[in-house]
């Protein structure tokens, strides 16, 4: 399972622990605030007063702070950023075809470029495709660029990209960098501006990209 794919695992369960935890805070507070009893110095305080007071707070929001955040979590931007960069090592032979293949999906620079492998990126995420980036690419029917079945060739084999491809293809796996959501994993040519059962996201270089609502929410 890649990183991404771990992350929204750990998210969903720590929110759930986070539910568990907040509403057992709440039942002792609940209870200290029914049932007060006496501590050693023979003063009165409930539950929740005693087992954090003044010093203990001010030491938890210090170290908070100093830590950005409860966990001691780095920034959205940087986390995300981390999560997008592909963790696999690819063969010079397999970065060729990425290239390759890339350049013949979208011919129209650099933002074109990307947004085609950011679209491959994210099926890695999806657990409906293989976490694979080779996989994902020779994948049966996916993309023509690599195997055109009407014809039995495969048509990137020429190609020759563009300096511009080359340098979206090494951002969007070294660096992580994307220019579509996460929940983005279809595109046809620039010639539909509609697909059946799918919702219309936008056009990008010479293609238009589609999502599915279930992906929207799932992905996000």
């Amino acid at each position: 399972m890649n990183l991404k794919k771990r992350h929204r695992y750990q998210m969903r369960t720590y929110a759930i622990m986070a539910a568990i935890g907040c509403l057992v805070c709440f039942q002792s507070v609940r209870a200290g605030t029914f049932f007060p009893f006496s501590v050693e110095d023979g003063s009165k305080g409930d539950i929740a007063a005693s087992l954090m007071g003044e010093e203990t707070v001010k030491g938890v929001v210090e170290k908070s702070t100093k830590n950005k955040g409860s966990a001691g979590r780095t920034s959205e931007c940087q986390t995300m950023e981390n999560l997008n960069m592909y963790g696999e090592t690819l063969t010079e032979e397999e970065k060729d075809i990425l290239y390759k293949v890339v350049s013949m999906e979208c011919d129209t620079g650099y933002e074109g470029s990307l947004a085609v492998i950011s679209c491959m990126m994210n099926r890695t995420q999806s657990d409906k495709y293989s976490d694979d980036l080779m996989d994902v690419v020779t994948e049966d029917s996916q993309f023509t660029a690599y195997y055109d079945k009407e014809t039995g060739t495969y048509p990137y084999v020429d190609r020759k990209p563009s300096e511009e491809c080359i340098a979206a293809v090494d951002d969007a796996l070294y660096k992580g960098k994307r220019n579509i959501p996460s929940y983005i994993l279809y595109f046809r040519s620039s010639s539909y501006d509609y697909l059946s059962g799918y919702e219309t996201y936008g056009q990008i270089g010479d293609n238009t990209y589609f999502y599915l609502t279930e992906d929207k929410y799932e992905m996000q």
